[in-house]
């Protein structure tokens, strides 16, 4: 018989090689969690949205709700502890912050500018409709060459960063406890004596947060036409806003991210078709790979 050490270390070893229970979100506790955090978030975005023209990431109010209920020394709250768990609450969170600010409010006050409320029913029932079919295509095209998993994504690294920093607790939780003590005062109005130079009662932090996890590239062009704007009119006596060029440049770099999407599905649908008649030939690994080097290599033909 074995001895108890050996035995608990058997059942230790059995316990590490399981997979980790993945919470689902229609647990009881946790779908109500999730359905009253997903209220609160939507009423924010549609606060900030109407009193200041932009969309709050709510995700990391939802990570941070998350954690503070799983220390709560409640046996039923311990499902909290889960990384899985409160990245199914920033999720949701999230999801009803930017759906129903920007999804659904946005749209329906657009009518209501052109003096039409009459046409507000029928924009809501089209801006529903679009944020279902935008929450299919996400759920398809995440971590393709349309979407993929290892781009930048600012708001989704900030949200994995501040879940494992309070799993994994220690340096890396004291550093996330000083950024949100940073942020509230940056934030608030402790700074009201530069309201007359930024324009609001505290400081941008958020825009000052996402310089330190944003594309490289993006946050340049954001910075460069910044400057267009702010020194153009007094230099070149230009005002670009005025005769709409920034409106034109984004509906180009739509048209062409459309077209480049468009292309992306096409071309992965011609690859499916392809491997669908040499399913007996190449595994997805070879065909990949002789992919690389047709492009390479002008004359490489599919059989050899």
């Amino acid at each position: 018989m074995k001895n108890a050490p050996v035995a608990q270390a058997e059942r230790l070893s059995q316990r590490a090689e399981q997979p980790e229970h993945h919470p689902k979100a229609t647990q009881p506790l946790i779908f109500v969690f999730i359905v009253l955090l997903s209220v609160a978030g939507a009423i924010i975005g549609m606060q900030i949205l109407t009193t200041l023209g932009i969309t709050p990431n709510t995700a990391l109010i939802g990570v941070l709700v998350a954690i503070v209920v799983s220390r709560i020394p409640v046996h039923a709250l311990r499902s909290f502890r889960s990384i899985h768990a409160q990245n199914l609450i920033q999720s949701s969170i999230s999801a009803a912050t930017f759906g129903a600010a920007n999804s659904l409010l946005l749209p329906i006050g657009i009518p209501m500018c052109v003096g039409r409320p009459d046409l507000v029913p029928t924009m809501l029932l089209g801006a529903t409709m679009g944020m279902l079919i935008d929450l299919a295509m996400l759920y398809w095209f995440f971590d393709s060459r349309l979407f993929p998993g290892s781009a930048v994504w600012p708001h989704g690294v900030a949200a994995a960063e501040a879940i494992l920093a309070g799993d994994q607790g220690g340096r890396r939780a004291a550093v996330l406890g000083n950024g949100t003590a940073a942020g509230i005062v940056g934030s608030s109005s402790v700074f009201g004596f530069l309201a007359p130079l930024v324009g609001m009662g505290g400081l941008p932090m958020s825009a000052f947060d996402v310089a330190f996890i944003g594309n490289t590239w993006a946050l340049f062009m954001f910075a460069v036409g910044l400057l267009v704007r702010a020194y153009c009119p007094t230099l070149l006596k230009v005002d670009f806003d005025g005769l709409l060029v920034p409106h034109g440049m984004m509906i180009g770099a739509g048209l062409v991210a459309l077209t480049q999407a468009i292309l992306m599905i096409t071309r992965k649908r011609q690859d499916a078709v392809g491997r669908a008649g040499l399913a007996g030939c190449w595994s997805d690994t070879e065909w990949n790979r002789r992919r690389r080097v047709k492009r390479s290599v002008s004359g490489t033909k599919h059989c050899g």
